[in-house]
């Protein structure tokens, strides 16, 4: 069971920050936290993208914490003021943010591919 202490501990994660998908572009996204139990994320590709391309929305929900990106669902396993792990509810794989330093986040996918685990990191930088 996680409170509101637990979930105000994702505020590592606001602001904006800048990486690089696999496929080699780059993508900014953005956390916001409109109210106590709500961190939205907007993400946009490339630089220079006015528009958001996609999203997610991490909520505390009856002592849980949930993110959602479009159909997939994640809950919260572990959450530190200096990262979280996200385990899938209906989501391909796990993943897990880390706060290397305040201007550095890692964002870490693990899934399972033809009997082999599968990992691979993204590393963000604050804009």
């Amino acid at each position: 069971m996680f409170s509101i202490d637990d979930f105000a501990k994702l505020q590592f994660l606001q602001g904006r920050w800048k990486g690089t998908n696999p496929d080699g572009k780059e993508f900014t996204e953005e956390y916001q936290r409109p109210e106590p139990g709500v961190l939205q994320s907007h993400r946009r590709d490339g630089a220079q993208t006015a528009e958001a391309t996609a999203g997610a929305r991490i909520t505390l929900e009856d002592g849980e914490i949930f993110s959602r990106w479009g159909e997939q669902t994640w809950r919260a396993a572990e959450i530190h003021p200096d990262g979280a792990t996200f385990t899938p509810v209906n989501a391909p794989s796990t993943f897990i943010w880390r706060l290397v330093d305040d201007a550095t986040l890692e964002a870490t996918q693990r899934w399972n591919a033809d009997g082999r685990e599968q990992e691979h990191t993204v590393r963000l930088t604050r804009v």
